[in-house]
């Protein structure tokens, strides 16, 4: 927790639902 969302690895997946980054969107 804590770490901003662009800081993130492009290759970096959800631990919860194991998804890329790509799946997410900003809001």
């Amino acid at each position: 927790e804590g770490t901003k969302f662009e800081d993130l690895p492009e290759d970096w997946k959800c631990p919860v639902c194991n998804a890329p980054k790509e799946a997410f969107v900003k809001i």
